[in-house]
């Protein structure tokens, strides 16, 4: 007993016994209790030890017993082994003789019932051959299919499948001749190349059609072999459309091959809007009959795999693209070059022919489907679009460029755009917006690799215009004159209006940086040179780990298992591109005004210009890489060029100024307070140039060239060119300091 339970139990006493030591009745009645307490603990001792001697002589007999049992057990089980081997040697002949009758029996009723498969067989087409009713006709025919699906190996198998194909040939033409009657009564196709139907087809006519349906339905082929079946579920958007849809298509398919084929006029290889428009119409004038009509019957049915809306779109959609792919073939063959005069033009008109399509395409159906699309982007066809993208680009930027408009601002004349910047020439929102409709071009395409191909010409075509700007910008440099803005006047100067191109286009390339398709495109490019760069690292590890790669080619095999897990798949990147993309938005969106920073306010404003360090020009510059640098590079060059040759005509001014007679003045405190006559003129026509140039550069370029000049001015203002004239100089622009708070508040001024 530990201390803690002798405390305890002293508790327990004392609280018992009370706290008044004058009486003790508590004490012996606690000791009375106690002592009875032993007793019966006694009493209970003894009656214990008393039975365990008895009990412990009944479990030894009882053992004893039960061993006795257990040896005669084992003795009869020994004897009944012994009987039964003797009992089985004296039956095995028997039972060797009832297995082979047995297996004798079996064999004739497999043979039996594989001899009555074939009778049924037999009675099936003798009963189909006789009957009439396409109901029962459909239904015993679905006995074979069970058959069918019931013997799928041996001669029997092969058997049941030639005569089910027999049978479904027949059902077919039969139903088939049935359907098309129904379709005239329809006068299907619903939206023909001349007329539409004025009145809904009576009920009884289409009642009938959707019985046939039904029909055609439950006579589809069985899909045989179970590696046939897999193929066919794993590539369900591959499959062949249902047997009603295909008859359905099959009207049409015949009038497009009348209309848009062979020497007809509306088969004009240079018209691909006749039967583009045509596909259109079929497609939304039928996709409707067809929802309300097949597809409930194949719902009822439970053919779960069964889209019929999908599948007939599907088929005029095919139809159209095999033509256009007809078409884009014939461009390059030498017989369309006698058909068509520019097979650049019309292979242009035909895409966006083609894209126009699509758009429409997605409206009508709801369904983004790139039928038609993986016509344009197959090897051969892409790499044309891409050089006549190219090639009618430069024509443009030519045209642009050779125009006489292209240095007029945006807001000026006829076609002035509503509240567009007065700053912004024409040659600029040309270019740009020639930018933007290659996006719109491309941007539907649904392979990241096609649109950063795109994305790559953009990027030619910006280096182009920055060129060819560059060239423009030193011809106005050269054509400078001295009386070139002295006078404002209305009409641009093509020196300032390259400044203003360069800066305008900069600032919409680095607002495009941020939407969501170039930012897209940026991670997609990203994630495609990291793969690219992990190939190559893993080609040069495999090539020199060649001579030991016995020894290591378990480590190998783990790291391009772990490389394997880390690369990401196609829809992985354009899943994650696209969150990603919606992320770097909505941040930005969320952002005040006292959060921005000003390199993203810059960005926002068209008319901000500050420059960015070479950081954050990288990551604002996003996809677009160098080239907002570089076009910043040429918009910096012009503005240079133009503040010096306004400070080379002020410099040229300031020779009366320098030559005057300091000495010779009489010094008066009304005189030091002016500017002197000689210096007034140069300073004025400085004004008026900043003036004429700043009122047609955007606002942030005026103050940079305002802060280039005072920068200058100041310097020349204050210095003397002689020692014998500081004096006097340094007095006169002393008060003239404290007059205007700094040096050059002309300048300023203007």
């Amino acid at each position: 007993m530990n201390e803690d339970e002798k405390q305890r139990i002293l508790i327990d006493l004392n609280l018992q016994i009370g706290s008044d030591i004058n009486n003790l009745r508590h004490a012996y009645e606690l000791e009375n209790e106690l002592i009875s307490k032993r007793k019966e603990l006694q009493s209970s001792l003894k009656d214990a030890t008393n039975e365990v001697p008895t009990k412990l002589s009944k479990s030894v007999q009882m053992a004893e017993q039960n061993c006795k049992r257990i040896e005669t057990l084992q003795i009869r089980s020994e004897s009944l082994k012994s009987k039964i081997e003797k009992f089985l040697q004296r039956i095995e002949p028997l039972h060797i003789e009832l297995d082979k009758r047995f297996s004798a029996i079996r064999k004739l009723e497999n043979v039996l019932v594989y001899l009555k498969s074939f009778d049924k067989i037999e009675e099936l087409c003798t009963q189909m051959k006789q009957c009439n009713d396409d109901e029962q006709l459909v239904l015993w025919y679905g006995e074979l299919k069970n058959m069918c699906g019931t013997y799928k190996t041996g001669h029997r198998a092969n058997y049941i499948r030639e005569y089910t194909h027999y049978w479904h040939n027949v059902l077919k033409d039969k139903l088939t001749k049935n359907y098309e009657e129904q379709m005239k009564l329809l006068k299907w196709p619903l939206v023909s190349v001349k007329t539409q139907p004025s009145s809904p087809p009576p009920k009884e006519v289409l009642t009938k059609f959707q019985t046939i349906t039904k029909y055609l339905f439950l006579i589809e082929e069985p899909k045989y072999g179970t590696v046939e079946a897999a193929v066919s579920e794993s590539f369900e958007q591959e499959q062949d459309p249902c047997l009603p849809v295909r008859l359905l298509l099959r009207p049409i398919k015949k009038r497009f091959m009348f209309h848009f084929t062979g020497s007809r006029v509306t088969a004009r290889i240079d018209r691909p809007e006749w039967f583009l428009t045509q596909t259109l119409k079929w497609i939304k004038g039928n996709q409707i009959f067809v929802r309300d009509n097949v597809q409930p019957v194949a719902d009822k049915l439970e053919l779960k795999k069964v889209r019929a809306v999908d599948e007939f779109n599907l088929g005029v959609m095919e139809l159209a693209a095999e033509r256009l792919h007809t078409i884009l073939g014939l461009y390059h063959s030498q017989g369309s070059k006698s058909e068509v005069v520019d097979v650049d033009a019309a292979f242009a008109h035909a895409v966006d022919e083609t894209l126009g399509f699509h758009r429409e395409l997605i409206i009508i159906t709801g369904n983004d489907t790139n039928t038609v699309l993986s016509v344009l982007t197959k090897a051969e066809v892409f790499v044309k679009w891409l050089a006549v993208e190219k090639k009618y680009a430069l024509a443009k930027m030519d045209e642009i460029l050779s125009s006489e408009q292209w240095t007029e601002p945006v807001a000026a004349g006829i076609e002035a755009a509503v509240g567009s910047l007065v700053w912004v020439p024409r040659g600029a929102d040309w270019f740009v917006s020639l930018l933007k409709t290659i996006e719109d071009r491309y941007a539907i395409l649904p392979q990241p690799g096609h649109r950063l191909q795109f994305l790559e010409l953009q990027l030619e075509l910006m280096e182009e215009w920055r060129v060819r700007l560059t060239q423009l910008l030193s011809a106005a440099v050269e054509s400078l004159l001295p009386k070139t803005f002295l006078v404002a006047d209305a009409s641009p100067h093509p020196l300032t209006a390259i400044i203003n191109i360069a800066h305008y286009t900069r600032t919409i390339l680095l607002q495009w940086a941020h939407s969501l398709h170039y930012l897209q495109l940026h991670y997609y490019r990203r994630q495609f040179q990291h793969f690219t760069q992990q190939q190559h690292r893993d080609e040069s590890e495999s090539s020199a780990s060649s001579s030991d790669e016995e020894e290591e080619s378990e480590e190998d095999d783990l790291r391009r298992t772990e490389r394997a897990a880390e690369t990401l798949l196609l829809k992985e990147v354009v899943i994650r591109a696209k969150s990603l993309a919606w992320n770097e938005l909505s941040k930005r969106e969320s952002m005040t005004l006292q959060d921005i920073p000003d390199e993203a306010i810059a960005i926002a404003n068209l008319s901000v210009t500050e420059p960015l360090n070479e950081d954050t020009e990288a990551e604002e510059s996003g996809v677009f890489a160098e080239a907002p640098g570089l076009i910043a590079h040429l918009r910096d060059s012009g503005l240079t060029a133009l503040g010096d040759h306004i400070m080379m005509e002020f410099k040229a001014g300031l020779r009366d100024y320098t030559n005057q007679k300091w000495h010779a003045w009489l010094l008066v405190e009304e005189k030091a307070l002016c500017v002197s006559p000689a210096l007034c003129r140069p300073l004025s026509a400085l004004c008026a140039r900043l003036t004429a140039a700043g009122a047609k550069l955007a606002p942030t370029l005026t103050s940079r060239l305002r802060a280039k000049l005072a920068s200058e001015v100041g310097p020349i203002h204050i210095r003397g060119v002689s020692d014998g004239k500081l004096v006097q100089h340094g007095r006169h622009n002393a008060v003239y300091a404290r007059r205007n708070a700094e040096p050059c508040a002309c300048v300023r001024a203007a």
